[in-house]
């Protein structure tokens, strides 16, 4: 694959991705007002939670994962200066994710099949408590199989481009294959190699054949989280299909008592968090370490302290799961503990990356702010926001008011995954446009898109929030009325139209500067 193919490939999955957002912007907006009774003609309380269950695959994998699948598949090529190691593996993780995506959209709205993105059990397979058919459990198992298996063949072809083609030569000898180059990866990352050096007293031991960017060694920690996670909710998606399967064609139900619940959720709950920690925080990362000293023309700030973090930071992910238990008292408390623990050690692993970045700016002074720069910026405004917020939460005391809250969702969720890495996502789109397509979109618009986006998902966090910490639950509605809730959903959903008229603009500026020809010329056939 040439490197213009692999600038086509990216564009198709960053425009599949940002179809993907305006759905689940929609499908957030309508819930929105559903929530303050105003579509209740429109759709009742199962089409309601039916989207709910829909609205974070579509915004997680359809949006995040389709566009950092994208840019990664131009980013790592280009970087290492290689071809993809797959072309067949690239296609096949396109098409598998919009099927999978497709699949869970359409079984969510057409049977109602309702399991939130939670999926405890015994909740997905209760054909026969919930009254859901087999057949949509068999149908969203499958949908969920086929995203995460689009994951898995993607980290393969990233594995394979970064490790497979690499030839090295040291001390005199040839070398090659992947366990010599995943080796020396993990000790130019941190920075044992300077250390060998030291003790072998060779000069020159750093000085490598090869030595990887720091954002490599990003994409490659995420790569492992990620994988993980896609192991553990693919399974998932098996074990429903499964069910759905075995109710569909006996007839008779498999006892739901065969699966542990407290072992499922947390086995459950360490592979989902493995999405936070691999693709919202590392992935996030090494887009800002790739795209500040790119814009700014120098080196990024505590460079050798920084690749430490990013991999020590794989360790402190693989235990911070029970902070999502802390609120089950079947959970033992040793597990409670470990889990606001390691949250900690979160803070500080991000915090360094957050330093590292917002010094590389400083130092590089005077510095022209451009469109990119200021996304990465309120990005960062964003995690400092939504992650102080989940740090919060990480307490066991008051995670048992916050819990089950809007307070999660709002000022934690929502504005991390909206303000925080949607807003990193753009910075990446900003930066790479001008080198996809030759063009750059009017700074101007950005600035619109940009404010809009922010002030709105911070408006709408913030309102969720304090909704919150009055005690407004989360994945529930109020057909009784909203009471002294209503004003701050109200303010919500104001947050949330100014941020689909900052995504207006964005596609305004998108279609005015490349033309929607070009854009649907990208899926046909080409020569």
């Amino acid at each position: 694959m040439n490197e213009e193919e692999r600038k086509i490939l990216a564009l198709r999955f960053v425009v599949v991705a940002l179809v993907f957002l305006a759905l689940a912007g929609i499908e957030g907006i309508l819930m929105r007002l559903r929530i303050l009774n105003l579509l209740t003609d429109f759709f009742d309380e199962r089409h309601f939670y039916s989207m709910m269950t829909a609205h974070p695959f579509v915004g997680i994998y359809g949006w995040a994962y389709m566009a950092v699948m994208g840019a990664f598949y131009f980013l790592v090529p280009y970087i290492l200066n290689r071809d993809i190691y797959s072309r067949r593996a690239a296609y096949s993780s396109f098409w598998l994710m919009i099927l999978g995506i497709v699949i869970i959209w359409t079984t969510t709205f057409i049977t109602h099949y309702a399991p939130l993105y939670t999926l405890y059990w015994p909740i997905p397979a209760a054909a026969e408590i919930a009254g859901w058919h087999p057949a949509a459990i068999l149908s969203f198992g499958v949908g969920v199989s086929l995203v995460l298996a689009a994951v898995l063949v993607f980290f393969f072809n990233m594995f394979a481009t970064i490790f497979l083609p690499v030839r090295t030569l040291t001390n005199g000898g040839e070398r090659m294959g992947a366990r010599y180059v995943l080796k020396e990866l993990i000790l130019t990352a941190f920075n044992l190699d300077k250390l060998l050096a030291r003790i072998k007293r060779i000069p020159h031991y750093s000085a490598k054949a090869f030595n990887y960017p720091v954002f490599v060694v990003a994409v490659f920690r995420g790569c492992v989280d990620t994988t993980l996670n896609a192991f553990v909710i693919g399974g998932v998606g098996i074990l429903l299909a499964f069910f759905g399967a075995y109710y569909l064609f006996s007839g008779a139900s498999l006892s739901l008592s065969l699966i542990d619940p407290l072992v499922y959720k947390n086995v459950f709950w360490w592979g989902l968090d493995l999405i936070a920690d691999g693709n919202v925080l590392i992935f996030t990362a090494g887009t800002w370490y790739l795209i500040v000293p790119l814009l700014l023309n120098r080196q990024l700030y505590g460079e050798p302290v920084v690749r430490a973090v990013i991999l020590a930071d794989l360790v402190v992910s693989l235990f911070v799961w029970n902070h999502h238990m802390l609120a089950d008292t079947p959970q033992p408390l040793a597990l409670q503990i470990q889990g606001q623990i390691f949250t900690w050690g979160e803070l500080i692993t991000m915090g360094l990356t957050m330093f590292a970045v917002l010094a590389t700016i400083w130092r590089a002074r005077p510095v022209k702010y451009s469109a990119p720069l200021k996304f990465v910026l309120a990005s960062i405004t964003g995690y400092a926001v939504g992650g102080l917020a989940g740090i919060i939460q990480a307490n066991y005391s008051s995670n048992r008011f916050f819990h089950n809250t809007q307070w999660v969702i709002g000022i934690h969720g929502h504005i991390q995954l909206i303000v925080g890495l949607s807003l990193t996502i753009f910075a990446a789109i900003y930066t790479l446009f001008p080198l996809l397509t030759g063009k750059y979109l009017n700074e101007r618009l950005a600035d619109a898109h940009l404010l809009l986006m922010t002030i709105g998902g911070v408006v709408m966090g913030l309102s969720m929030g304090m909704a919150g910490t009055l005690g407004m639950l989360r994945r529930m509605l109020y057909p009784m009325g909203l009471g002294n809730f209503e004003p701050y959903m109200n303010v919500a959903t104001i947050g949330a139209l100014m941020m689909a008229a900052g995504f207006a603009i964005f596609l305004i500026n998108v279609i005015r500067t490349v033309g929607l020809t070009t854009l649907i010329k990208l899926f046909l056939p080409q020569r």
